[in-house]
């Protein structure tokens, strides 16, 4: 009899827990819940220039409709085959896929704008981080090939390069290539090709070196500092009187330490 009982109790127990389940997630509730916006049949060779990603709503809806938008996770999904090249869409249920049975409290508005496509090729310029180790330069970069991005006329059309994400080089010493790719989030490009380049940075030695330079008839020696690469070009310089002094131009990524003075006491500038 007692096993009996118990097993009355725990079947009522359930029935009772089953209706007050249901009872309570008939009430209506209220949720604040981000939307993700998708548009859909985009005309052909358009692309946004600007829209709408997301939108924050408060939504009113009953315990088990919103269970259902927590597990379903809709969107809001809007139709452009037939929509002007800028416009508005409501923030409306009628909009949401899959569809939810709630209310939204604080709708707004969806906006995009289009323009026409176009495809145009680009420069790449590397993002570079970090300092080469101590003794050593920055001597230039390298990259494999230009690349060719598809977006909107009114923002492509002034557009010449395109940034890579960062290359660190800190604490190198000596030239190297890597397979990067190419930054393109927020600048409205819908499709870059090829989507990564090969980057070549060149490191190179800081060194010193005599240099004869070269002033009318005579000549007298500098000692010029920077990278091996540049000093290794450099044969001679030519100086050229300016007022009281002496003008001697050099390559811009070297320096000149020591100059002696000549024979007419001319006081020597870089």
């Amino acid at each position: 009899m007692r096993g009996e009982n118990l097993k009355e109790l725990f079947i009522a127990f359930t029935v009772a827990l089953i209706v007050w389940f249901y009872a309570k997630m008939n009430r209506t509730y209220e949720m604040v819940v981000r939307l993700p916006v998708v548009f859909v049949n985009v005309p052909d060779n358009f692309s946004f220039v600007d829209r709408t990603d997301t939108v924050v709503v408060r939504i009113k809806g009953s315990g088990f409709a919103l269970l259902r938008m927590r597990i379903l996770s809709p969107r809001l999904v809007y139709d452009l085959s037939d929509a002007k090249p800028e416009g508005s869409f409501p923030v409306d249920t009628q909009y949401l896929s899959p569809k939810v049975p709630v209310i939204f409290e604080s709708p707004g508005t969806v906006k995009y704008r289009l323009d026409k496509e176009i495809i145009k090729t680009v420069a790449v310029i590397p993002t570079l981080k970090g300092r080469p180790k101590r003794g050593y330069f920055l001597y230039g970069w390298k990259v494999e090939n230009d690349v060719q991005v598809k977006g909107p006329k009114s923002l492509l059309e002034n557009l010449d390069s395109l940034p890579t994400y960062p290359i660190d080089i800190t604490g190198r010493k000596r030239d190297f290539s890597t397979t990067v790719k190419v930054f393109t989030e927020g600048l409205g490009i819908s499709e870059v090709k090829p989507e990564s380049v090969v980057v070549t940075i060149l490191i190179d030695s800081i060194a010193t070196k005599e240099v004869p330079v070269i002033f009318k008839d005579s000549s007298f020696i500098v000692i010029l500092r920077g990278p091996s690469r540049t000093l290794a070009r450099v044969k001679h310089l030519r100086a050229f009187p300016l007022g009281d002094s002496l003008v001697i131009p050099h390559p811009e990524d070297t320096d000149i330490l020591t100059a002696q003075e000549d024979e007419g006491g001319d006081t020597l500038q870089r």
